[in-house]
């Protein structure tokens, strides 16, 4: 009997060599990696979970304190004399904000075993600035081994100023693997990024100590505000390797950059094109005697320092007789740690459509120079350019534009004049509606008003769309044009004439093409006729082809009337 009894005792005694861990205690414990620091400093904040696993986690709020990364994670089991203790940490990085002391409250975590409260920390925050965290007045004086820097090109500018941000690490480990690093956003700035070779160390000298330096990130910055900007959050995120089989987490960041953007000393003018140092314009053209309908080329081009990409399409005074088209714009811009150099032109293509002695008005620029604080003008010269008449070989005008610029006079007359004459009149005895030619001179009144109102109304209403009244009349117009003594001159004018006020359109935009596109997208066939009569206009201009130009004339009235009942 003792047999069994002994058996027994030694099975209970394995078993319980072999609890688990839920027969220990769990808890949750705070620890940091310093207890006495300076404002400025970064610290490790780390979550101990012991035999317990937490549910949800975000990183603590604690006062005097600002949450820069992290969690970075770890977990590790041990069995020691037949007790299983496992362990989950979660290490945060954290700056100093403050010059007081700061306190770790007792916090309450939600696990898997309960809600289990982790211990209070205090911290002390010594008075001066820390002698880990580089100078504020110059970047390079690194007193720590491991930090990051943001070095402006300059601290005061004007607002549109350029200056260069240029983003280093400084670094006196060996074993260091950069794992990450965060360019902060700039508020307040448009920038462009330097195209620069891949980041590497370079030795450097600061302060006496040797440093390996790696420059990962240039920036041409433009402020588009005033006021003072801080650049901040440059932060680092690494992994030190101690040997082969171990190593540790390490963090940096980098000083607060105050940067001031001046306001202009004086208001912009209006024609003000931004800030740029010694901005310099020009305007040229492509020559200075052309033809009708002969293309000709203006080009205005900026050249400087600045944001020139900011730079906007100028408003030019074009002469009326002059189809100008969309501008093209072509940049020859070099970005580098100098900032944003070089040109910016804008091409214009015009074609006059009449001949003529033309200028072109001087053209000025107005921009805000920093190097001097002021308002500078850049003014390019008048040009003028000779339109003449386009001919062929044997004399005839190449061109169908056949009238210049003409000024519409309009008159509106409406005096109405008192009637001084004597009257009849009647006896007193009788009465004047006895008779038929007062009442009917009593109606003539009221309906020569009304008359008069009507006819006034339709003049009103014809001063003021005078291209609507162009197109009623087109047709009688051009049977009128026709009935002088026909040339091609005269049918071929005729003919622009009742399709501009057709169509009203301006004698810059009536071309073979766009007639064509036009009638192609309402009456297909009617187009088709149209470009006929228009070639066949051209081939007798040209001499390709001497016709009847009353059977021409004859045709062209008839296509006008055909017109009139499909676009009506």
């Amino acid at each position: 009997m003792t047999f069994p009894r002994t058996g027994l005792m030694l099975a209970w005694a394995f078993l319980a060599s072999w609890m688990p861990a839920l027969a220990k205690d769990a808890s949750v414990e705070v620890t940091v990696n310093a207890t006495s620091v300076s404002q400025g400093d970064l610290i490790r904040v780390t979550l101990t979970f012991v035999n317990c696993k937490v549910k949800e986690l975000d990183p603590p709020q604690i006062q005097g304190l600002d949450w820069r990364m992290g969690p970075s994670t770890s977990s590790n089991t041990q069995w020691i004399n037949g007790v299983t203790t496992s362990k989950q940490q979660y290490t945060y990085g954290y700056a100093v904000t403050t010059a007081k002391e700061v306190r770790i409250p007792a916090m309450t975590w939600n696990t898997n075993r309960g809600a289990l409260k982790s211990n209070p920390v205090r911290i002390v925050v010594e008075s001066g600035t820390s002698q880990n965290t580089p100078s504020r007045t110059k970047t390079k004086a690194v007193q720590r081994d491991l930090v990051t820097a943001i070095e402006p090109s300059k601290r005061t500018v004007y607002l549109g100023e350029p200056l260069v941000l240029t983003y280093k690490i400084y670094n006196r480990y060996t074993n260091l693997d950069v794992r990450n690093y965060d360019i902060p956003e700039l508020e307040g700035f448009w920038k462009e990024t330097v195209q620069t070779p891949d980041a590497r160390w370079e030795p450097q000298l600061v302060n006496g100590k040797r440093y390996n330096v790696a420059t990962v990130r240039q920036i041409v910055a433009f402020p588009q505000q005033t006021g003072t900007f801080t650049l901040r959050d440059f932060d680092l995120t690494g992994y030190l390797r101690v040997n082969f089989f171990e190593g540790r987490d390490i963090q940096a960041t980098c000083d607060p950059v105050s940067i001031e953007v001046l306001p202009l000393p004086e208001a912009a003018p209006r024609n003000s094109v931004g800030t740029f140092s010694r901005l310099n314009v020009t305007q040229t053209l492509s020559a200075d005697s052309v033809s009708t309908n002969e293309a000709v080329t203006l080009e205005i081009t900026y050249k400087g320092s600045g944001n020139l990409k900011f730079l906007r399409e100028p408003q030019l005074a074009w002469p009326a007789e002059f189809e100008v088209f969309e501008a093209e714009v072509k940049d020859k811009i070099a970005l580098s740690a100098r900032g944003e150099t070089g040109s910016r032109t804008f091409k214009f293509v015009a074609i006059p459509r009449a001949p003529g002695d033309y200028a072109l008005p001087p053209f000025e620029a107005v921009s805000f120079d920093p190097l001097t604080g002021t308002h500078v003008s850049s003014v390019a010269p008048r040009l003028k350019v000779h339109v003449g008449k386009n001919t062929v070989a044997d004399g005839a005008a190449a061109s169908m534009t056949f009238t210049h610029q003409q000024d519409v006079q309009v008159l509106t007359q409406d005096v109405r004049h008192i009637f001084t004459s004597s009257s009849r009149f009647l006896p007193r005895n009788r009465p004047p509606w006895t008779t038929w030619t007062f009442a009917l001179g009593m109606l003539v009144a009221p309906l020569t008003f009304a008359g008069g109102a009507l006819r006034r109304r339709r003049r009103t209403l014809a001063e003021a769309d005078v291209r609507g009244t162009r197109n009623r009349l087109a047709l009688r117009a051009l049977k009128a044009s026709l009935k002088q003594e026909l040339t091609i001159e005269v049918v071929g004018e005729a003919m622009e004439q009742y399709l501009m006020a057709k169509l009203g359109w301006e004698r810059s935009q009536l071309t073979r093409d766009a007639l064509r596109t036009h009638l192609q997208g309402q009456d297909p066939a009617l187009g088709v006729s149209w470009d006929d009569i228009w070639v066949a206009c051209e081939m007798q201009r040209y001499g390709a082809f001497q016709g009847n130009l009353d059977a021409l004339a004859a045709q062209l009235i008839a296509l006008a009337e055909t017109t009139e009942s499909t676009l009506s």
